[in-house]
C-alpha cells in the first residue's frame, strides 16, 4: 500500500505535505524570505529536478524531506548545486533545535556534502547573519545544549510554532 503526503495550504501556497508547510512556517516565524518551488531544473544526467525553496538573502536552496537522504536524493541534490552553483540545505524531519548539512561547492568547484567535510548551518537569524553577510550562521556538531538555546534565541520558538501548527478541516497552520 502506498501512503501519499497529504496537500496542505499555508500563507497561500499549496504545499506538497505538511512537512514542507511546518518548514515555511519555521522561515516565516525568524523572518526569512523564501519562495517555495520556485523553478524546476534539467539535470546534467537529463533528470527534471524542482527544489523545495530557495531563500533569496542567502542565494541558497533547500530541501525537505522526511528523515535522512537516500543516495539517489542526494544525487540529486549535488546536481542541482553543480549545475545553478548554489548550496544548498539538506532540511531532515520536523524543524528542530539543531544544525542541518549543506550540499556545496568547495573552492575547487568539487561539490561537497555537510557531513563529509563541508559546513553546516542553524537556520537562524542571528546577528542578522542571512540578510548582512547573505549565509547561514554555521556550526560545527549537531549538539543541542544550553549555550546553542542561549545563542539561537529564534530557533526554539519557530520549531515550537511550526511543529504545534494545526492544519486539519482546511486551517491553514498558525
Amino acid at each position: 500500500m502506498l501512503i501519499k503526503n497529504i496537500d496542505t495550504i499555508y500563507n497561500g501556497h499549496k504545499f506538497r505535505s505538511r512537512l514542507e508547510a511546518r518548514w515555511a512556517i519555521y522561515f516565516d516565524v525568524i523572518g526569512l524570505k523564501w519562495d517555495y518551488e520556485p523553478e524546476g531544473y534539467m539535470l546534467e544526467d537529463g533528470t527534471k529536478y524542482l527544489p523545495d525553496f530557495w531563500f533569496p538573502q542567502v542565494n541558497m536552496w533547500a530541501e525537505v524531506k522526511r528523515g535522512r537522504f537516500s543516495e539517489n536524493e542526494l544525487m540529486k541534490v549535488k546536481g542541482l548545486v553543480k549545475g545553478t552553483k548554489f548550496p544548498c540545505l539538506l532540511l531532515e524531519g520536523k524543524p528542530d533545535e539543531r544544525s542541518y548539512g549543506v550540499v556545496e561547492l568547495d573552492k575547487n568547484n568539487k561539490v561537497i556534502v555537510g557531513d563529509s567535510g563541508g559546513c553546516d548551518c542553524v537556520i537562524s537569524m542571528y546577528k542578522d547573519y542571512p540578510v548582512n553577510e547573505h549565509r547561514f550562521y554555521s556550526y560545527t556538531g549537531e549538539i543541542c545544549d544550553e549555550s546553542f538555546t542561549l545563542m539561537f534565541t529564534d530557533v526554539r520558538s519557530a520549531a515550537q510554532k511550526a511543529n504545534s501548527a494545526r492544519f486539519e478541516f482546511g486551517e491553514e497552520g498558525i
